[in-house]
Order: structure tokens, then sequence, then C-alpha cells
């Protein structure tokens, strides 16, 4: 019973640290964090904070890897589906983790978070759209459809974060559904003129 008791204080601890860190990752860029302000914000004590974290750095890469995980098995839980069945989930996660996203997307982050994110969704269309066109993926126009449809679904999933999840989340599967059948049906058009 009280090793049960152990980690849940200790589970309530280290997420009052990551969120009290993704506030300031949101007011701040990583290196003008301090730990005094971190453990300030998340209420917890020095000795507290260095039981569970080296330094301001383990933070942020103890959330990167816990992050892309998460994400990661949400995207690939029942096997690659296309982006229509897959935005639910994910945005549902995002909704959940609105700090998180929130210190993603800040325009104090200058860490590469962002970018491993746009990776991973290029990655992703990459396995999807082969699938569904046939086609080799290193094709330059097929290249540059897959950076335009991950930057630009990336761009309104932004918006929505920022702006306090505004719009309902079924506007925004809408709206990146949308985005996709205009990628999509245009990247198949110059396909079919290419000849595949």
């Amino acid at each position: 019973m009280a090793d049960k008791v152990q980690s849940r204080r200790t589970t309530r601890t280290k997420r009052a640290i990551c969120n009290a860190f993704a506030e300031l990752m949101y007011e701040k860029e990583l290196g003008k964090i301090t730990v005094q302000e971190l453990v300030d914000r998340a209420d917890v004590g020095r000795a507290t904070f260095y039981k569970h974290y080296y330094d301001i750095y383990d933070v942020y890469e103890k959330i990167e890897s816990d992050f892309l995980v998460e994400l990661g098995e949400i995207i690939t839980e029942q096997g690659i589906k296309t982006e229509f069945e897959v935005y639910p989930a994910v945005l549902e996660y995002i909704r959940n983790n609105p700090k998180i996203f929130k210190m993603i997307f800040s325009p104090h982050n200058n860490v590469p978070l962002r970018q491993k994110l746009v990776k991973m969704v290029e990655g992703l269309n990459r396995i999807i759209w082969s699938e569904s066109f046939g086609v080799a993926m290193n094709d330059s126009m097929v290249e540059c459809a897959i950076r335009y449809h991950s930057n630009g679904c990336l761009a309104i999933i932004e918006n929505w974060v920022l702006s306090d999840f505004e719009q309902p989340q079924s506007f925004i599967i809408e709206a990146l559904s949308g985005f996709d059948d205009s990628t999509q049906t245009s990247l198949n058009d110059w396909l079919d003129k290419k000849g595949k």
C-alpha cells in the first residue's frame, strides 16, 4: 500500500514539474528557464526536483521522449490508417495535453520538438500515401506535396491550440479532411498526367 501511495505521489510531482515546465516554455526560451522558477511554479522543493531530474534540459528531454512515444502509439495503435481515421484520436490527445502543445507551438520555442513532430507527420503521410497512390515516395513532386500537407495540417492545429481550442474539434477534423482531399486530389491529378 505504501508503494502505491509513493508511486502516485511521484507521478503527481512529475506531472506538476512537467506542466510548470511547459508553461514556462510557452513564455520563454529553454535556456532562460531556471530550476528555481520551475520549482516555484510547480510548488515543489529543489530537493524534490533533483530527486527526479538532473537539470532543466533533463525535464525537456523526458517530456519530448514521452510525447513522441505517446503520439506515435496513438497514430499506429490500430495499424496505419487514413488521416481522417487518425484525426479524432490525435486531436483528443492534443486537447488532453494543452500545456505541452502550447509549449511546442510557442513562438519562444527554440528546441527541436516541433521539427520532430513535423518529421513524424511527414513519415506518416509517406506511409499512407504510398499505399493510397501506389507510387514511390522519392518523387520530388510527391515530396513537395507531403511537406506542404504536413506543415499545413500542423498550422491548422497550431492555430487551434494557441486560440485555446476556440473551434470545436469537429470543425478542425472537417478542415483537415478538406485539406487532405484537396492535396491528394491535386497530387493524384499530377501523377495521372505523369503516368504514375
